[in-house]
């Protein structure tokens, strides 16, 4: 029995600063062995990135530092899940391919997403005292 395959064209993003959300973390076999295949889609885009780190978590690591940017903490145990939809900024490269046929984007360090503006205080309307009377605004 026949199938069909449709091409997949990758497109490169420019190089740059992007709001990302993580969108899979998981063990994979990779070219130096056991390592953590993270997939990143690229806010307010269809781009979705993919990006390597050890599977070796400590406070000096890659994937120590992309968790802490992540969470804003390194935990003693990391449930992959609890990174799953969190907000996160992608430093993206764009580099050579080795066989020189084109470029492609990595990811270079994941930081810290931006932080929304503290709300701005509401003013609360002044209570009466015991008597009923309301105190003065001054």
């Amino acid at each position: 029995m026949g199938f069909r395959l449709r091409r997949k064209v990758f497109e490169v993003i420019p190089m740059g600063m992007y709001a990302a959300t993580v969108k899979n973390v998981e063990l994979a076999e990779g070219q130096y062995g056991e390592q953590l295949s993270w997939l990143f889609s690229v806010d307010d885009s269809d781009t979705e990135l993919r990006a390597w780190s050890s599977s070796t978590m400590s406070d000096k690591s890659k994937t120590g530092r992309w968790v802490r940017s992540i969470l804003g903490q390194v935990p003693d145990v990391l449930e992959a899940d609890a990174l799953l939809g969190q907000p996160c900024m992608l430093s993206v490269l764009v580099k050579p391919k080795a066989d020189g046929s084109g470029t492609f984007n990595k990811v270079d360090e994941v930081l810290p997403a931006k932080r929304k503006p503290k709300p701005q205080p509401v003013p609360v309307e002044p209570e009466p005292d015991a008597d009923g009377v309301e105190p003065l605004p001054f």
